[in-house]
């Protein structure tokens, strides 16, 4: 059976038509899905993509595009990108726990925002005290066009550089 967790790895794939680098939202180190503890992100329920271990306290924009919409508790939000592309981010695993406490989001739902733009602040402290780790997943669900996705597996600064970098068929 195909998994389209098979889709990331550190390494590019042979050839693709058309590449997009996706820029960390986050500072963190970048790591693959494996590592994180849910085995419902693990194994791409929730889309394909990496997770950043979280080294600062704001959540940028990786790319143009607009906030579709976001948990009531501000954990989660659902981006897309002026070219189509639909992202969902995570701040944390079991940070819906927290009922909304430490996060600050900067936009309403609808809004178009712009590469770099803070879109959440979040208080890594508590996240990291509550859970003991701190887990920003970057994920992908469209994975019909794509042919691999290419996990930049290292510590970065957010809006820097890539997290991730799409390769498409």
């Amino acid at each position: 059976m195909w998994n389209p967790c098979n889709l990331v790895s550190s390494s590019a794939p042979e050839s693709s038509r058309l590449q997009l680098p996706v820029l960390a939202p986050v500072s963190g180190k970048v790591g693959l899905l494996d590592d994180v503890p849910s085995p419902a992100y693990a194994n791409g329920l929730f889309g394909v993509g990496v997770a950043i271990d979280m080294a600062g306290h704001r959540l940028q924009a990786p790319f143009d595009g607009i906030l579709q919409d976001h948990t009531a508790s501000g954990e989660q939000l659902r981006l897309r990108s002026r070219q189509g592309l639909e992202m969902l981010i995570q701040l944390g695993i079991d940070s819906h726990k927290l009922m909304g406490e430490g996060f600050r989001a900067k936009l309403r739902s609808g809004q178009a925002f712009t590469q770099g733009q803070a879109l959440m602040d979040f208080d890594l402290n508590l996240l990291k005290r509550r859970f003991g780790i701190a887990h920003c997943l970057v994920l992908i669900s469209q994975t019909s066009k794509l042919i691999g996705i290419q996990a930049h597996c290292h510590s970065m600064l957010a809006g820097q550089e890539p997290c991730m970098t799409l390769h498409f068929r």
